[in-house]
């Protein structure tokens, strides 16, 4: 059955959702479906293509506003102009990813005879909206056709909201390149010096925010970074946290063995290049980044946060679990497997059955046959026209 998708998301400016939004629309796409592609923002800063197929829809909706007026204004405008290219795009169904965009299209699609499927990107016990959006979440995702989370834990959490029990669907992780290919992509200062001594890189990748726990990855660094002097740490990713995160490495005196690499695409180059890789957010949704480090063969230390990690992760046999928001914990992790190339080398090469246990085209044809599921059922928000 060919469908009509319209999918919704704030912006495709890096992160793991944006990532697998932008994947699962070329590849419905390329299975013959028409997609058409709404986001909030003005699209100039995609970090992630599309298929030339998907139909793309910009709204230039995300400016800051000061005042409580002018928010309001611009929160009406953004509304409406999301259900008047909602209805342009004359959609069998609609998918919506992460939780505040989820509230805006349920919203804006109220009395549309469209059925609507919302999709969690993080975990919903954790992760904070503003005080209106966080009380109308729990009332409009019933009136959603389906639900989807990414693991069991979220289920549990959104089950109380849904109309019928949500569906367990995880991200799914592409195949890595081989090293050659990654090599030729990378850039120069990338790779090690031969002339240069050896030395170790512990890899983190992820937006610079709050939740991502790199403040308490840089305490545990310290911890070990005299024990462990051939070791440095790599962070890469962009976000508001860059200059509170370089104001605490020079602090801590570190300047010389941590680095914020900034914004990398694609990622692999520097996944090949590492020794160790590393997870220390206080919550996840079902982190992209770890599955990334574990397809590229990278022994992976990770916080066994709420939730994701270990449902990916099985502690000693393709990985490592610590308690999340411990430094210490951390540090400790980080420094057995600093201290043991062996088993770095034995957890690598487990880690990389995740291409295995999480490929897209099962994704993809579980998000179809939930899509079509949809749309022979009651449509969302079917209140009148």
């Amino acid at each position: 059955m060919v469908m009509r998708v319209t999918l919704t998301i704030h912006s495709l400016d890096g992160g793991g959702a944006e990532r697998v939004m932008a994947s699962l629309a070329s590849r419905l796409a390329d299975r013959g479906h028409a997609v058409s592609l709404i986001t909030l923002d003005d699209g100039m800063r995609d970090r992630y293509p599309v298929n030339s197929a998907v139909r793309r829809l910009p709204l230039h909706t995300m400016t800051a506003d000061s005042g409580r007026l002018r928010r309001l204004l611009s929160r009406g405008a953004r509304l409406c102009r999301l259900r008047r290219a909602i209805r342009a795009t004359a959609p069998d169904v609609v998918l919506s990813f992460c939780d505040a965009m989820n509230v805006l299209t349920l919203l804006a699609t109220w009395g549309m005879r469209v059925p609507v499927v919302v999709s969690e990107r993080s975990d919903p016990a954790a992760q904070p909206l503003p005080t209106l959006k966080r009380r109308l979440r729990p009332r409009l995702y019933r009136r959603a056709a389906d639900v989807i989370v990414l693991t069991r834990s979220a289920a549990d959490t959104v089950a109380p909201w849904c109309r019928q029990p949500p569906r367990v669907i995880p991200s799914a992780i592409d195949m890595p390149p081989t090293i050659e290919s990654a090599s030729r992509a990378a850039p120069e200062s990338t790779f090690r010096s031969l002339a240069e001594p050896r030395r170790y890189r512990l890899l983190a990748v992820g937006r610079l925010a709050p939740e991502k726990g790199f403040d308490r990855l840089i305490d545990a660094f310290s911890l070990i970074a005299a024990r462990q002097p051939a070791w440095d740490l790599e962070i890469h990713g962009e976000g508001d946290q860059r200059e509170l995160l370089a104001a605490q490495i020079t602090e801590q005196g570190l300047t010389d063995r941590i680095r914020l690499a900034g914004w990398t695409q694609p990622i692999w180059p520097a996944l090949h290049a590492a020794d160790l890789f590393v997870l220390s957010s206080l919550y996840e949704g079902f982190p992209s980044a770890l599955l990334e480090a574990m397809a590229a063969g990278l022994a992976c230390v990770a916080t066994d946060c709420p939730s994701g990690p270990r449902e990916i992760i099985r502690s000693g046999i393709d990985g490592v679990l610590v308690p999340p928001d411990d430094p210490a914990e951390l540090a400790a992790g980080l420094e057995r497997l600093m201290s043991d190339e062996a088993e770095r080398r034995r957890l690598g090469g487990a880690a990389r059955g995740v291409t295995e246990r999480f490929g897209w085209d099962a994704m993809t044809d579980a998000y179809v046959e939930t899509l079509q599921q949809a749309m022979g059922g009651p449509s969302a928000g079917a209140v009148g026209k």
